[in-house]
């Protein structure tokens, strides 16, 4: 899927209340990481429907102790049946946020970000 630049824009209330949830859970660099999502820009989408997003944080932040890649957290996407149909994963490099997955385990792919209430956070140790 082709990424789709734009210029950086503030997080829409949908992808703020996603990134709040992924990081209401405790793991080093949590509290780093929360205090940057005011600071968080969104810089690019991964595709003209998709609701994954690159994010950039803007200067000066305070940086997270934490490896590149994914965070230990994973939030699991249900549907009204509780169905698991999907996962939100958050990217960081160099201490800083940098990308909202949204991947699902449907036919169809997602064009919105699931309600927070859908959304199950679990720590990976």
């Amino acid at each position: 899927m082709a990424a789709v630049e734009h210029p950086p824009r503030h997080l829409q209330a949908a992808e703020s209340d996603v990134l709040h949830k992924l990081l209401s859970v405790q793991f080093p660099g949590a509290e780093q990481l929360r205090q940057q999502l005011p600071q968080t820009r969104v810089v690019g989408r991964w595709g003209s429907d998709s609701p994954s997003v690159d994010l950039e944080v803007v200067e000066p932040f305070s940086r997270a102790e934490i490896s590149d890649g994914v965070i230990p957290a994973t939030g699991a996407v249900k549907d009204s049946s509780g169905e698991l149909i999907g996962e939100l994963l958050l990217w960081v490099s160099e201490g800083s946020l940098s990308a909202l997955e949204y991947s699902w385990y449907t036919d169809e792919a997602p064009v919105v970000l699931p309600d927070p209430h859908d959304v199950t956070v679990a720590v990976r140790h």
